[in-house]
């Protein structure tokens, strides 16, 4: 265990049995409230394919470069677009495989690709984050310092080119900045979610926001959710987020916030703390948030990660910036025009002679299992 983890043990452990966890907490000014990302740039981007920006490039021709959200027009309304992982049977990435390598099936009915993005690309990703008031400055610390950890490494892996923006909530989703390429831009948003005054944690309302900002970025795009995994009085219902996953453009990456707390002190003392005004939980609820991540991930073709300790923070960062740096970006235009609202499937199929260690490799897919069709 490492130094930071000792102490935190240490503190941790002292102050919850003899401070009151009805202390009261240090706020600080949030962010101003934006109700979408901003962008300048006419028609969608294709960020990853594009060369980085020459030293003579205009500020103006840097922000006709951006990553457009909601507000870009479609140019392929019926584009169906998936973002796809090739392992072997061992868990190794695949890569180097082309269009031909690919089948892609929608019901059954084989459909052609029109769309083909290859690795090694830059990503584009918005980092999804939780922060909320616990009531006890310790508590909240702790969140918050992991947190800050999970952005200084991510700020190590990004490289020139990667496009990220920052997205908080508590009580609603807030845009902390918009897509950006300066890491110090990125940590300033990140360092700016520093004790919360609000209890709330509406994840659902979050989530479905952040997809459908996402919905019209071409390409590969991902977010990566930071998140108990609890939600508190969302407008929006879990079957609705799951069904908001069906049809994500973007692949959700979880890393569960809170499983350190949860290590010391054991689920059910941890669950009586991560309530919301001394409203306190089960363990029963605490395993439903876990399984909100998981199937937040699994719907969208993502991982989910559960740290205890700091010291797994690096390893997961590179396990998450491998895997979107090693997927295939394939889109297709769907056969099916109808517009009824049902949800389809979608079935990938890989074939290629792929040899490791002598020997051919069986290969496997990873990707969202379907979407939900527009309807009129």
């Amino acid at each position: 265990m490492n130094p930071n983890s000792a102490y935190k043990i240490a503190v941790l452990t002292v102050c919850l049995l003899f401070i009151s966890v009805s202390q009261p907490v240090a706020t600080a000014e949030a962010p101003s409230d934006a109700s979408r990302f901003t962008h300048s740039s006419p028609g969608i981007t294709d960020l990853y394919q594009k060369e980085e920006t020459g030293a003579g490039d205009t500020e103006e021709t840097r922000q006709q470069e951006l990553p457009r959200g909601r507000i870009s027009v479609s140019v392929a309304t019926d584009l169906v677009t998936l973002q796809v992982l090739v392992t072997d049977d061992k868990g190794n990435v695949i890569t180097g495989l082309r269009p031909e390598n690919f089948t892609i099936y929608e019901d059954k009915v084989k459909q052609e690709i029109s769309n083909f993005s290859a690795i090694e690309a830059n990503i584009t990703t918005v980092l999804l984050v939780e922060y909320r008031k616990y009531g006890h400055y310790v508590i909240d610390d702790i969140f918050i310092q992991q947190i800050y950890s999970i952005a200084e490494y991510f700020a190590r892996n990004l490289r020139q080119g990667d496009w990220v923006g920052v997205v908080g909530y508590d009580i609603k989703p807030m845009i902390l900045t918009d897509f950006t390429q300066d890491k110090l831009e990125f940590l300033n948003a990140m360092r700016a979610i520093s004790y919360p005054a609000m209890s709330e944690h509406n994840l659902f309302d979050a989530l479905i926001d952040t997809l459908d900002r996402t919905q019209e970025i071409e390409g590969k795009v991902s977010i990566i959710l930071l998140s108990t995994g609890l939600n508190s009085m969302s407008k929006h219902t879990y079957q609705e987020v799951l069904d908001s996953c069906q049809q994500a453009n973007a692949t959700i990456y979880a890393i569960s916030l809170g499983q350190y707390f949860r290590a010391i002190l054991g689920s059910d003392r941890a669950a009586q703390y991560m309530g919301v005004d001394a409203l306190g939980l089960s363990s029963i609820d605490l395993s439903m948030a876990d399984n909100h991540l998981r199937f937040f991930s699994e719907y969208t073709g993502g991982n989910v990660y559960f740290p205890r300790f700091d010291s797994e923070i690096p390893a997961i960062i590179n396990n998450i910036s491998a895997l979107l740096r090693s997927q295939y970006s394939i889109g297709y235009v769907s056969t099916n025009t109808k517009k009824d609202g049902k949800f389809r499937n979608i079935k990938v199929e890989v074939s290629a002679d792929v040899i490791i260690n002598g020997k051919k490799a069986k290969l496997k897919v990873k990707t969202r299992k379907g979407y939900k069709a527009a309807e009129f």
